[in-house]
């Protein structure tokens, strides 16, 4: 890590993709919302969400709830999920200035690759319809959905890579984002673009972007 800090040249981006280069924001905390409010809890609100979002998901649930999550209220929480984002997955945007950051990056001269906590195959799908597979080295979902942090899947990213974690930035919306590229050795830039609120990943210490344009400018530095 400080050898990151001291300046040694980013040489490969790692995409985050729900919230950072997808703009999923919307339907994924909506459907937080209206579960809460199915639940007893009415009134939350878009920046409560951010203010609370976490992983695992049993402990957003107790965060905004004060309780914990039985299983039963668990597997609906993850069944009614993809019954509500998978009909619309396909119709959601890009982030507005994604192609000019993968753009940027590429004419930079440096290489780029996602790693996502989706479902592999259905984040290969998305990112072919969306037309920027070609930007990537290589693009990683989860394989096992049961696993919820993100620090294996980013040293596995690595292995498949063959790169070195100091020479590497990672770019996402997450708290668990810093801690899978601090606990490696790599840098992160933050966008407070997802589920997290800005005041939220500031305090990890990483740079914090309010669009993917100023995560490549800080990433690139």
């Amino acid at each position: 890590m400080l050898a990151n800090w001291l300046g040694l040249m980013t040489k490969h981006i790692v995409w985050d993709w729900n919230g950072t280069l997808l703009d999923d924001f919307e339907i994924t905390a909506q459907y937080g919302i209206d579960y809460f409010a199915k639940a007893g809890l009415s009134g939350v609100t878009f920046e409560d969400v951010r203010q609370h979002h976490t992983r695992p998901f049993a402990d957003y649930i107790k965060s905004l709830m004060g309780r914990a999550a039985t299983e039963s209220e668990l597997a609906t929480f993850y069944s009614d999920f993809s019954k509500v984002y998978e009909p619309a997955m396909y119709d959601l945007p890009l982030a507005p200035d994604a192609f000019h950051a993968l753009e940027t990056i590429s004419g930079a001269g440096k290489s780029q690759s996602i790693l996502s906590m989706a479902p592999h195959e259905e984040l290969v799908s998305l990112v072919r319809h969306n037309g920027i597979y070609e930007h990537f080295t290589r693009v990683d979902g989860a394989r096992d959905l049961k696993k919820h942090f993100k620090i294996d899947a980013l040293k596995a990213h690595f292995d498949e890579l063959g790169v070195e974690p100091a020479s590497v930035c990672v770019i996402g919306d997450s708290i668990d984002d810093f801690d899978a590229a601090n606990g490696l050795g790599a840098s992160a830039v933050l966008v407070s673009t997802g589920m997290y609120s800005h005041d939220r990943l500031v305090t990890t210490g990483a740079p914090v972007a309010t669009s993917l344009t100023g995560a490549v400018a800080e990433a690139l530095k």
